[in-house]
């Protein structure tokens, strides 16, 4: 499978994954989109006034937000985002009311409501006040709605915390395709540093598949519409739309050197997040996110490579470098495909709702015996620490890289009236033995940085670890200094050496150092500090 190390590169700058109620994601859109949800229709609800989606987002914040809001502050930045077109606007935010001038002169004055984190009533105030601001302002009428929105509703969230964020109508729509799927033909494309937008990924069985597409065509148009030098986007959205509907691509096959016109029908289409890899006697999964297939598709990789290993299986490396996350409940029964019971996670927040246990009841399996070595790197967040911290605080896993992003929250997503969506930090992450990743991230068991070559790793490497994760674990409240100095141990690294596949191979073909390394970074291990 000579595309797969490529493969694995593109999809996992492509995905960019987050749930339709909650999400543990903080991936943005990448550079490698596939094609898959309907064309580029309206994406503005038409009865969606501005002021309403502020007052729904408002409220939500109340409601949803992991912390208490202080909306005095919050409304006050956000009007001066959304009044940034014209410098003739002022906010004069006072203690009983906020004023709104324009070249000195009083436009209206609203009295400021007396509860700082009352939603419902500041997002009244809010509304009111750009509504005004609207009518009295030729600059700001020259503005596109939508527009002012994303200035307002993003300065909002950007003083909530630094994974609460807003998606317009038609960052949302993609969203929305990564991790429920849509129509579309199944391929992922790329724009290459000389403007060429190159196939670079073909999903088995998807309507690019059966029409004969390959990686390396270049695209040259849809339905007979030149995609010369049209942006990456436009040519995504022209490839999605209805399933069943009819599709033409025309590209250009290197390899042939001839234009080909291959028609097609879209199909729904749930972007790839699990590749399979046989390794020898070993099966290398690549994991790059976590959407509604996410866990279905692993299930039918395992059963592969058992199918073909047979009984010499010497186990897997759940390869999850630079996974973004994705879905909460798909982070869950990933966990659940090799923990057969007991705790897994817990989520904790300000809303009633947000205080839960999630547990694996699956029972044993052959799959929850499989000996598991887990790669991480920096850009390794959310679901990904979520699966990582499970396994390594339950001793199903060996975790082998660096340490990963620290992204320990779960977003719950807002579907607005206008289309758009307000991502919003909901609830905490715990590990199994309690402690909490946020701004820390999951130390792996072996740091690659600082293991050397894999033929010389030994008992000792794995025992001079073990006093560093029991610290780790050991903490629940940890200072800015103390995740800047534990950090330090083992700095996250962006890359994905082959050093990392090389040192999960040893761990998986000496049982006795895998046993060890497993037990040095239990929960066991960590309550026994």
């Amino acid at each position: 499978m000579p595309h797969l190390p490529f493969l694995r590169t593109t999809l996992a700058r492509a995905a960019s994954l987050l749930a339709a109620c909650l999400v543990v994601s903080c991936a943005t859109s990448g550079d490698s989109p596939q094609a898959g949800l309907p064309s580029r229709a309206p994406a503005v609800a038409a009865d969606a006034s501005m002021e309403r989606v502020v007052l729904q987002a408002y409220r939500a914040i109340g409601d949803r937000h992991l912390y208490e809001p202080n909306f005095r502050n919050l409304s006050a930045e956000a009007y001066r985002s959304f009044a940034s077109n014209d410098p003739t606007l002022s906010l004069e935010a006072g203690d009983g009311a906020f004023t709104v001038r324009r070249d000195g002169k009083e436009v209206l004055t609203r009295t400021t409501p007396s509860d700082t984190s009352d939603g419902r009533a500041w997002g009244g105030m809010l509304a009111e006040l750009m509504a005004g601001s609207l009518d009295a302002s030729p600059a700001l009428q020259a503005v596109d709605r939508q527009v002012l929105i994303r200035q307002a509703i993003t300065s909002t969230a950007k003083q909530l915390d630094r994974n609460s964020r807003y998606a317009d109508p038609d960052e949302a729509r993609d969203n929305r395709f990564q991790r429920d799927g849509g129509g579309g033909i199944g391929i992922t494309v790329e724009r290459t540093d000389d403007k060429k937008i190159m196939i670079r990924a073909v999903q088995e069985g998807s309507p690019s598949a059966k029409a004969g597409v390959q990686i390396g065509d270049q695209i040259l148009a849809i339905d007979g519409e030149s995609m010369i030098d049209r942006p990456l986007s436009d040519v995504v959205h022209k490839l999605r739309g209805s399933v069943g509907a009819p599709v033409n691509m025309t590209v250009l096959r290197p390899s042939q050197g001839a234009e080909l016109t291959l028609a097609m029908k879209r199909a729904r289409i749930i972007p790839t997040t699990v590749v399979y890899e046989r390794r020898d006697d070993v099966a290398l999964i690549h994991l790059m996110g976590f959407n509604s297939a996410t866990t279905e598709n692993l299930r039918a990789a395992i059963d592969k490579a058992k199918a073909e290993i047979g009984k010499d299986l010497a186990g897997l490396i759940i390869d999850m470098r630079s996974n973004r996350g994705g879905l909460l409940d798909q982070a869950q029964t990933v966990s659940e495909v090799f923990i057969g019971d007991g705790t897994i996670f817990s989520t904790a927040g300000r809303h009633p709702d947000s205080r839960r246990t999630y547990k694996s009841s699956t029972g044993r399996s052959k799959t929850t015996e499989l000996p598991i070595v887990v790669l991480m790197n920096g850009g390794s967040a959310s679901a990904a620490e979520i699966v990582a911290a499970a396994l390594q605080d339950r001793g199903r896993a060996v975790v082998v890289g660096t340490t990963s992003y620290g992204k320990g929250t779960v977003q719950t997503v807002v579907r607005l009236a206008n289309e758009g969506e307000l991502i919003l930090t909901w609830s905490r992450l715990q590990a199994p033995s309690g402690y909490t990743w946020n701004e820390l991230g999951v130390l792996p068991n072996i740091c690659t940085a600082k293991a050397g070559e894999a033929a010389k790793l030994a008992t000792a490497s794995v025992e001079s670890s073990q006093g560093q994760l029991m610290r780790w674990h050991a903490l629940r409240n940890p200072t800015s200094q103390e995740v800047s100095d534990l950090r330090k141990i083992c700095p996250p690294g962006e890359t994905s050496p082959e050093t990392d596949v090389e040192i999960a191979n040893r761990l998986l073909h000496d049982r006795a150092l895998y046993a060890h390394a497993v037990q040095a970074g239990s929960q066991q291990a960590a309550v026994a500090r």
